[in-house]
């Protein structure tokens, strides 16, 4: 008799799958409008070198059936002697955890990966993370009233009592 009462449940659940991918793109707030490409410019202050302007781009997508969003930064320099650098190269992927109300973001760099804090905001989100080398670092993002894609991160090497900002992006939506 049991078997009988789990195939419709079973069906129901394989008939419910594309619709709840459909909904986790949509809890997963920002992060749906921001698909697409974006590009401007932004500065970081890294180590000895100091500050340094780079041109910036994001691209932001869904992937998994629309389950997980992927955000994929470059920050590119131009030297004095015309050459380019990649001063900036990481890759993010957020998703809803498995209670589908918490949303989660790992990332990961040419040195490293790290699983974020992170909250979501009407037009924008924060994420925060424990670096053991720079101390508490917090970025906070927002589209500002044009539509632009505005993120600053700060860094406190005193447990959170005093914000360093470190870093600065403003980019528009080029596709």
């Amino acid at each position: 008799m049991m078997r009988f009462t789990l195939v419709p449940l079973l069906a129901a659940s394989v008939l419910a799958a594309p619709l709840a991918a459909q909904d986790s793109v949509s809890t997963l707030g920002v992060f749906a409008n921001l698909q697409g490409t974006w590009e401007g410019s932004a500065w970081i202050v890294m180590g000895p070198d100091g500050r340094h302007t780079v041109r910036q781009r994001e691209t932001v997508a869904s992937a998994a059936a629309g389950t997980v969003i992927t955000v994929r930064g470059v920050g590119v320099e131009t030297l004095d002697d015309g050459t380019e650098r990649t001063v900036h190269d990481a890759f993010a992927i957020v998703h809803m955890d498995h209670d589908g109300h918490t949303p989660v973001m790992r990332a990961f760099t040419a040195y490293n990966w790290m699983d974020m804090k992170l909250t979501l905001r009407d037009r924008g989100f924060e994420w925060r993370m424990d670096d053991p080398r720079a101390g508490k670092i917090r970025y906070a993002m927002h589209l500002d009233p044009e539509g632009r894609w505005v993120e600053q991160g700060f860094a406190s090497r005193d447990g959170g009592t005093t914000w360093s900002q470190f870093f600065e992006m403003t980019l528009s939506r080029v596709k």
